[in-house]
């Protein structure tokens, strides 16, 4: 997968989560400098949440939340000349836990602890929130619980803007996740938050759901792409 988002898409940011450690498991089959470009951290199941900056040393960010390591992991760049803003910039690679407490309740924690973070630069958020993460059209079958209304609240109070909902406005939600017991509905639990200082860069936001990308994962990419 990680040779695929690579190669595939070549991002500048990559933010993955249930990825195994990328230096052990991809080291043979990528360029020997590509890991140093990567910060991961394990959960206690040994997979974890990665973040992967193109052709720079990213600074890891420890988060003071004990038990939560390894399901959000987070970066600072210092120097980012690329951001619209060209402010420091920091990166979390986000998986809520399961098993701990209901997903609102423990995603609505680590975005309490995240605006912290928020000091004198730039916040990027993206991954698997385990929860819709966008608006829901007034056409879909499925309807967006309060707790989730909340939690997309909660993202635009902190001045965070969702690429896709921003580029696919009054549209049904993309499937970003498809259950092997419910392959069919609409999950769109994954997402990417930028500043809104950032939104006049925003070019597009696309889920990415190819017959290549339905065969490696549940979950489709979510990729955007800025100017």
């Amino acid at each position: 997968n990680w040779v695929a988002a690579l190669d595939d898409i070549a991002p500048d940011v990559l933010l993955a989560q249930e990825s195994l450690n990328p230096d052990e498991y991809q080291r043979p089959m990528l360029k020997d400098d590509w890991i140093e470009s990567v910060v991961w951290a394990p959960t206690p199941v040994h997979w974890g949440s990665a973040v992967y900056v193109r052709a720079l040393h990213p600074r890891p960010i420890e988060i003071p939340m004990p038990g939560f390591h390894g399901w959000v992991t987070g970066v600072e760049l210092n120097d980012s000349p690329r951001t619209p803003t060209g402010r420091k910039v920091r990166f979390f690679s986000l998986h809520a836990p399961t098993g701990k407490e209901p997903y609102h309740k423990v995603v609505e924690r680590i975005l309490v602890e995240l605006r912290g973070f928020q000091d004198d630069c730039d916040l990027v958020i993206g991954g698997d929130f385990n929860l819709t993460v966008s608006e829901r059209h007034e056409s879909e079958e499925r309807k967006n619980k309060s707790v989730n209304l909340k939690i997309q609240e909660q993202l635009r109070k902190m001045g965070l803007i969702n690429c896709w909902q921003t580029t696919h406005l009054n549209m049904p939600v993309a499937q970003t996740l498809r259950w092997d017991r419910d392959p069919k509905p609409a999950y769109h639990c994954d997402g990417i938050f930028v500043p809104e200082s950032w939104a006049s860069r925003l070019i597009s936001c696309e889920v990415l759901n190819s017959e290549m990308w339905v065969g490696m994962s549940d979950h489709n990419p979510v990729v955007a792409e800025f100017s």
